[in-house]
């Protein structure tokens, strides 16, 4: 199986010309960083976050892409790094599956049994739906993940509720794809979405996500001199991190894996861990 290579550091202008890794003369000083994926830790506050769930802690992991790139050692540290921030809710934002039948098998094999005390939900992304529908979301509920597909669930506490919803995928073929009417199916505190395509965002908005959750993008993957001019940016410009407008806040997590191309550059692979709090809506590190 091969796997993935994170070229993770570099200098683009040296301040004078040196020698390559492999002993090549190159302004370019490239390093292989292998233990990976980071925690990326970010507090996201909102005014409609109530008391009662202030201080809630999510663990997102985005865009496994299980496969022929991720070997069963690289998921397991996936694994490993999630279980050791013990987050209040865990949660996969599409894309579990590269688009083998196997990659189904190897998938459940590094995430069955995960547990938080408000469970583990997840939604499907479009390479999921390459996989196959029913395959993925098969997938899902052997490892204890229970799909919010065009669904939501409530979590009460001291009086307050909060509203958990998933849509399914933007490119998924008819009679399927997303309904965000499932964000209005009834009361609520405080709307958390998970969308795996930020560009559905305005979307999400006018349906009333207080915070959206997505992934897709693998924050350009390939950003040799940086997110803001990666590829990604072709499809939305909602790459990686998080976002505000108005009253609505975005975060789009950069993913722990790859698409067709076995490699990152300037992008490294991550697991959230977002904290809500209660305040005016932006980001804070």
């Amino acid at each position: 199986m091969n796997a993935v290579t994170y070229i993770t550091r570099y200098r683009r202008w040296p301040a004078r010309l040196g020698f390559g890794g492999d002993g090549s003369r190159s302004p370019w000083r490239w390093h292989a960083r292998r233990q990976l994926p980071l925690v990326r830790r970010v507090i996201l506050y909102h005014p409609n976050v109530p008391s009662a769930f202030e201080g809630l802690t999510i663990g997102q992991v985005s865009d496994v892409h299980a496969g022929q790139f991720m070997t069963p050692e690289r998921l397991e540290e996936v694994r490993r790094v999630l279980c050791q921030l013990h987050p209040d809710l865990i949660v996969f934002t599409g894309d579990q599956l590269d688009r083998r039948d196997v990659d189904a098998e190897l998938f459940v094999q590094s995430f069955a049994g995960l547990s938080a005390p408000l469970g583990v939900y997840g939604i499907l992304g479009n390479h999921d739906y390459l996989a196959g529908r029913e395959l993925a979301l098969t997938a899902l509920e052997a490892a204890g993940i229970q799909p919010l597909v065009n669904r939501a669930v409530l979590f009460h506490r001291n009086g307050a509720t909060l509203l958990l919803a998933g849509v399914d995928e933007a490119e998924a073929p008819s009679p399927f794809g997303p309904s965000f009417s499932v964000l209005q199916s009834t009361a609520a505190s405080f709307r958390l979405l998970l969308c795996h395509q930020p560009r559905l965002w305005p979307e999400a908005i006018r349906h009333g996500a207080d915070l959206t959750l997505a992934g897709h993008t693998h924050g350009g993957q390939i950003s040799p001199v940086g997110e803001r001019f990666s590829l990604a940016r072709l499809g939305t410009r909602f790459v990686a991190g998080p976002y505000v407008s108005g009253a609505h806040l975005l975060y789009v997590s950069r993913g722990v894996g790859v698409g067709a191309v076995p490699l990152r550059v300037g992008t490294l692979p991550e697991v959230d861990l977002i904290t809500l709090c209660r305040g005016i809506p932006w980001p804070r590190p």
